[in-house]
């Protein structure tokens, strides 16, 4: 008599073979060389003893309160490139005339020469591993009790992150929370997603693998890269706010970003770069704050009697439409045009903590101009990868009787590797990325905006000081009592 498959647990083992056979179909031998492996399982547990949803009668909705890395990222074109110190050339101007008029037509008459200046960029290296996975235990559940439907509501990554190449694709939400490699994956996408969301803009060629940031590009200081010869030609726009309060009666936010704005927009039209994209970003607590009183300086700038006070009439209820249509659709007045705004998580932010000069509850940040396209569609602010995939199939094919088991997603954005040894086994990720800046004398930025927000948002980085979590990672096995005949070891004493 056939008894038919066993709901879950077949389905389980099926999907963790799908898993692994999926990503690589070269994972048949090791190699020699390879690193330690952990003999038991360190990483997380689902299901069975130890599992985090393992709680008998769970419910299946799954209800995500993870904090999700947000930034520009998601809004830059991702090129591959297989070039390790490629260079971006610009015509940084004509010089000055040399000579005088000459007084016979064939005389020698003043010249000039053209001036030109090199940028250059680098990679940065992401490594994260998954913990050990011991086959044996993410195939086994407690029984029938202990559910293997569960549903995520919300989301741990977002469609978004991925189409932008900053987590690994073909994790699916829901496989999460009941396939124990994929969730493994999941959380070192986790890891990537954030480091990638900090070092776009505060990147250091300090820190050893990483690339640098947008922080470090948009500067004074440009230089060229085969000499080191100055291009002032090519510097950003950098202003200092000093720690005035954004909506305080210091310096005025409007007059500031306006004037960042004007400069920039003299450039691209007295360049023929335009039509020139920008979008502001900056930090998303700095943003509420800054919606708030913007309406108001914006519609009252410059109007004010010799006593100081303004002389514009403004509707209150004019005031509150316009900073509600800026907060929703994300953007600002800025001379006549609506400016686009990306909130985001990695830019560095000040607070009495790291800056002495700041009280509790006092925060800074800095406001970037970044260009985004000019010439209408020719993206000058980008990011690329080392193309994996370009790699695998051209340089590693001649040693395939290595059977090496890496392998590689998302079009070569992510390179993996397994490392295995008998059931036990770890997946390895890396990624090479840098973003690219090719036009900072469109860029501009003002530091030190100075904001007090009533509440600070929740921090997606575990190092900030509004990340939070909790909960378990592996919950206490309960001590359960099962009896059966040979239980009590009786008979096996009688036949000893």
């Amino acid at each position: 008599m056939s008894m038919g498959k066993v709901p879950g647990v077949t389905e389980l083992s099926a999907d963790q073979m799908a898993v692994l056979a999926g990503l690589a179909d070269s994972i048949k031998g090791m190699g020699e060389g390879k690193k330690a492996v952990g003999t038991t399982h360190s990483g997380v547990l689902l299901h069975g003893p130890g599992g985090i949803f393992s709680s008998f009668g769970s419910e299946r909705e799954v209800i995500t309160a993870h904090i999700q890395s947000d930034g520009i990222g998601k809004f830059l074109p991702l090129r591959p490139s297989m070039d390790t110190d490629p260079r971006y050339p610009s015509i940084t101007g004509i010089t000055a005339s040399s000579g005088t008029q000459p007084t016979n037509t064939c005389d020698s008459a003043p010249n000039a020469y053209l001036k030109g200046c090199y940028l250059t960029s680098r990679f940065g290296r992401l490594r994260f591993d998954t913990n050990t996975i011991e086959f044996d235990k993410v195939i086994t559940r407690y029984n029938r009790g202990d559910f293997m439907d569960l549903m995520l509501l919300g989301q741990l990554i977002g469609d978004e992150q991925i189409q932008a190449g900053l987590v690994p694709e073909g994790i699916t939400e829901d496989d999460i929370l009941n396939v124990a490699t994929v969730a493994e994956m999941m959380v070192a996408g986790v890891q990537a997603q954030r480091e990638l969301t900090r070092q776009m803009w505060q990147g250091s060629i300090l820190i050893d693998h990483e690339f640098p940031g947008l922080d470090g590009q948009i500067a004074t200081g440009q230089v060229d890269a085969d000499t080191n010869v100055a291009c002032p030609a090519l510097d950003s726009d950098v202003k200092d706010f000093a720690l005035d309060n954004v909506c305080g009666t210091g310096r005025d936010i409007v007059e500031y970003v306006s004037m960042m704005d004007y400069y920039l927009h003299h450039i691209a039209r007295r360049t023929s770069l335009n039509p020139v994209t920008w979008v502001l970003a900056m930090r998303e607590e700095l943003f509420y704050e800054l919606s708030a009183c913007w309406p108001c300086r914006y519609l009252t700038n410059r109007c004010a009697n010799a006593a100081g006070t303004a002389v514009g009439v403004i509707n209150d209820e004019n005031n509150v439409k316009m900073r509600d249509d800026m907060r929703d659709g994300m953007y600002l007045w800025v001379n006549g045009r609506k400016m686009k705004v990306v909130t985001d998580d990695g830019i560095f932010e000040h607070n009495s903590s790291n800056n002495a000069n700041l009280n509790d509850g006092q925060y800074a940040s800095t406001i970037y101009q970044v260009p985004m396209t000019v010439l209408g569609n020719f993206p000058v602010t980008y990011r690329e990868y080392l193309n994996y995939k370009s790699g695998v199939a051209a340089k590693v094919a001649p040693f395939s009787n290595l059977r090496r088991p890496d392998f590689w997603s998302d079009r070569g954005v992510f390179s993996w590797a397994y490392d295995g040894q008998l059931w036990c086994f770890l997946l390895g990720l890396k990624t090479e990325q840098r973003i690219v800046l090719r036009a900072p004398h469109l860029a501009g930025r003002i530091d030190n905006v100075m904001y007090e927000p009533i509440q600070h948002l929740r921090d997606s980085d575990p190092d900030g000081a509004y990340f939070a979590d909790g909960g378990l990672s592996a919950r206490p096995i309960p001590q359960r009592t099962s009896y059966a005949v040979w239980a009590s070891g009786a008979i096996a004493a009688a036949r000893s």
